[in-house]
C-alpha cells in the first residue's frame, strides 16, 4: 500500500523538466507534521532549459481515502503532465 503524499513531498522529473515540490495541501489534516496532499493540489512550475514553465498538479488519487473530500494523493500517483509523486511519509493510504 502506497504511504501518503505531502506538503513539499516531490515529484519524478521527465523528458528534461526538473522535479517538483508539492506547494498546496490540506489545512486540517496532517501527517508527520505535515499537511496531506490531494489529487489537483498544485506543484511548483515544471521548467527546462530552453522551454518556458507550465503549472503541474497531482492527477491520481486513491479511490478510497479522502481528505477534505478530495481524493488522498499517494506516493507514486501521476501528475497532469508525466512522472509521479515520490513522498516520504509513513503512513500507508488505501
Amino acid at each position: 500500500m502506497p504511504t501518503a503524499a505531502r506538503l513539499n513531498d516531490k515529484s519524478t522529473q521527465h523528458d528534461s523538466y526538473y522535479e517538483t515540490v508539492i506547494i498546496t495541501s490540506s489545512l486540517m489534516i496532517f501527517i508527520d507534521r505535515l499537511p496531506v496532499a490531494r489529487m489537483g493540489d498544485p506543484l511548483t512550475p515544471h521548467s527546462k532549459p530552453e522551454h518556458p514553465p507550465h503549472p503541474r498538479k497531482i492527477a491520481g488519487g486513491s479511490s478510497t481515502a479522502f481528505i477534505d473530500d478530495l481524493p488522498a494523493a499517494r506516493t507514486g500517483d501521476g501528475m497532469d503532465c508525466d512522472g509521479v509523486v515520490i513522498g516520504g511519509g509513513t503512513v500507508n493510504t488505501g
